[in-house]
């Protein structure tokens, strides 16, 4: 059983950026290093190996009123308000985290994801954002995912989420129209 909780840990909130990221849609506003504190979490002290304090590097670029979201593995598609400085982006995604076998359910555990925040500028020239995470997590129905609970790295409760504060400061200058 830890065996896939390490795997679906690793799945679910691993966020190490990578350098190979697909070509930037519109002007690419720069990398950023996000420091993100843990507010509030439901699903227990370390669920899922999550930490208080999480530093990591993202890219922003925008195109009119989409701003993307670049991991380093994907372009996650945003939206910019009308008062051209804040932002919100949703995403998610199904894990199976227990493969269903002989006479047992499997479990597969749905994960929403969602950030809002203010970019410092309505231009190009954003240095720095401020805004929230938030990690949901749903158990599907039809499955059995009571192994996850209570365990070493897994989780206190089903459905449950974490709450992040993240401020950002822009470590280069991007290219525009890259």
């Amino acid at each position: 059983m830890k065996r896939f909780v390490v795997l679906f840990a690793c799945s679910m909130v691993g966020c190490n950026f990578g350098r190979d990221d697909a070509k930037v849609p519109g002007d690419e506003l720069g990398s950023y290093r996000v420091v993100a504190t843990l507010e509030s979490s439901s699903c227990g002290p370390g669920a899922l190996g999550s930490k208080d304090l999480w530093e990591f590097d993202v890219k922003l670029s925008r195109d009119g009123n989409d701003l993307y979201w670049l991991n380093g593995k994907e372009v996650i598609p945003g939206t910019i308000a009308s008062d051209d400085i804040s932002f919100a982006f949703d995403s998610g995604v199904v894990v199976p985290v227990i493969p269903p076998g002989k006479g047992e359910l499997g479990c597969s555990i749905k994960r929403t994801d969602t950030a809002s925040g203010r970019l410092s500028s309505s231009s190009t020239d954003v240095t720095t954002f401020k805004g929230t995470m938030r990690y949901g997590f749903q158990p599907l129905q039809g499955g059995d995912c009571q192994g996850l609970i209570g365990v070493e790295g897994g989780f206190y409760a089903l459905p449950c989420e974490m709450n992040y504060g993240m401020n950002a400061t822009r470590t280069s200058v991007g290219e525009p129209g890259s």
